[in-house]
């Protein structure tokens, strides 16, 4: 047949095999760990300087407040976390805002209310379990709202400046290279270690701040949501210190709603550690994880 009568053959056309995300170095283990333990240390040197030269320039002497400002140094570590993930983690950084396009669709008030009311009730929970056992003894303090308010923008400081680097940070730079559960329990150890030289600690309360971090994980990998760890977390810290006036992770209250007058070691109370060194905080974050994963499966079937 001559060659110019062949019928010509369609071209089958072939889909590009897509290419791989690249792996980050940055986004190994260790990198993740050392790069957050550099971010916290830098930034709370930077928000401890900071915060006392703003104490000595207003001339504060007085326990209570200084207890504020304590928590207030913690700024630091957000500038810092904040700085290094918009100039090289841009989604993760997306993650902390209100609805950013690569993450952090939960982060709604009413999921932040959600996690006030949730870490308060946990923390309840636990103090009255002691209450009712005989280990502690409260007396009423003056009620004194001013410095009730400015305590719990101090302590949502401090507190959200732990979750920013272990649910935030961490949490988003190991789940580009790793699975979730790589995610949740690396930042959670990490979490737990950074305890290890609070005062009075315990095995038991180093396993329930390391249960505590992955109960937070947990929730942000099926809410979407930094937010409310944020709001879990405040409101633990700030209820069981500010408004209990119980020790918060060993750290003792120097202002607070309630005075505790006297407390007994049991299974249920720690006088050294708090409540996060008992069974109760345990079992309230065993609950609090289960919750967050039902009502994931419940909507995801919906």
């Amino acid at each position: 047949m001559n060659e110019e009568n062949k019928t010509p053959q369609p071209v089958e056309w072939v889909e590009p095999t897509p290419a791989k995300p690249r792996k980050k170095i940055r986004h190994m283990i260790w990198a993740v760990v050392l790069l957050a333990l550099a971010m916290m240390l830098a930034g709370q040197l930077l928000g401890d300087l900071g915060t006392n030269a703003l104490a000595s320039a207003l001339h504060i002497t007085d326990g209570a407040t200084l207890f504020l400002f304590m928590y207030l140094s913690f700024w630091g570590i957000h500038l810092v976390v904040l700085l290094y993930t918009l100039l090289c983690e841009r989604p993760i950084f997306r993650s902390f805002t209100l609805r950013g396009p690569n993450g952090g669709s939960g982060n709604t008030w009413k999921l932040f209310g959600l996690g006030l009311l949730v870490g308060f009730v946990m923390n309840a929970i636990c103090i009255l379990a002691a209450y009712l056992h005989g280990d502690l003894d409260f007396s009423v303090g003056r009620f004194n709202l001013p410095y009730l308010l400015a305590a719990l923008g101090c302590v949502c400081v401090q507190s959200g400046a732990e979750e920013l680097l272990c649910r935030g940070y961490m949490f988003g730079a190991l789940r580009e290279r790793y699975n979730v559960w790589v995610a949740g329990i690396v930042n959670s150890l990490l979490f737990g270690a950074l305890h290890l030289a609070n005062p009075g600690v315990t095995v038991l309360s180093v396993v329930n701040i390391v249960l505590f971090g992955l109960a937070l994980s947990v929730a942000m990998a099926k809410l979407d949501s930094l937010w409310f760890c944020v709001a879990v977390h405040t409101a633990w810290n700030y209820s069981q210190s500010i408004f209990f006036g119980l020790p918060n992770s060993g750290i003792v209250s120097q202002g607070s709603f309630l005075h505790l007058e006297a407390a007994t070691d049991s299974a249920l109370y720690s006088t050294a550690f708090g409540v996060e060194g008992t069974i109760t905080t345990t079992l309230v974050l065993l609950v609090l994880s289960l919750t967050v994963l039902l009502r994931a499966r419940r909507k995801a079937s919906r």
